[in-house]
């Protein structure tokens, strides 16, 4: 039985995904809004941050911590999701100044230079390793060439590598097959 298509317009349809919505449909916190919500390179474990917890997201309300652990793997619209040392988990939606928010008692605060650092939870600093505690040993470029390393050729390795063979127009001319030939090229048939 065949029936007759549905012709009638449909509206347009609303983007599914984006930034949490609050009362009234407004993003629920203006870095939600304005899209700056802080990235996996800045939010390290030890950072001073803002989240929203799950049950503040239709209000915005934002709670103040220090990062234990990162929940999300990389970036997110609303916010990289965290553990704050208190046990609360919740979106980052901005970076606290260091010194705003207290460490709590027992906590190691995170190196300086694991902050700044896109790799510090995966990659070492190699700088720290005991390997050449005083530093590289002294190379030359020889040492990356190994012909180089091989005695020099003398005059008579050469000859005995290759015959000498005389210029068959002048005569006077010597040296192997190559160099024959280029002087030939040169001097006699240009």
């Amino acid at each position: 039985m065949n029936r007759p298509r549905n012709r009638q317009p449909r509206p347009p349809r609303q983007n599914q995904r984006g930034p949490p919505r609050g009362p009234g449909g407004h993003p629920a916190t203006p870095q939600q809004a304005a899209g700056t919500v802080p990235t996996v390179q800045q939010v390290v474990a030890g950072a001073s941050v803002f989240i929203v917890l799950k049950d503040d997201q239709p209000t915005g309300e934002e709670t103040k911590g220090v990062v234990q652990d990162i929940l999300t793997r990389g970036n997110h619209p609303r916010g990289i999701k965290v553990r704050l040392s208190d046990g609360q988990v919740g979106r980052v939606q901005r970076m606290a100044p260091a010194g705003s928010v207290p460490a709590p008692a027992g906590s190691v605060p995170a190196p300086a230079a694991a902050s700044s650092s896109r790799f510090s939870n995966r990659y070492t600093d190699v700088r720290y390793d005991d390997e050449f505690p005083e530093g590289p040993p002294p190379r030359s470029l020889v040492d990356f060439m190994p012909e180089l390393r091989s005695p020099p050729r003398t005059a008579g390795d050469a000859a005995g590598d290759a015959p000498a063979v005389k210029c068959p127009f002048c005569e006077e001319f010597e040296g192997d097959e190559v160099a024959v030939t280029h002087h030939i090229d040169q001097k006699h048939l240009s």
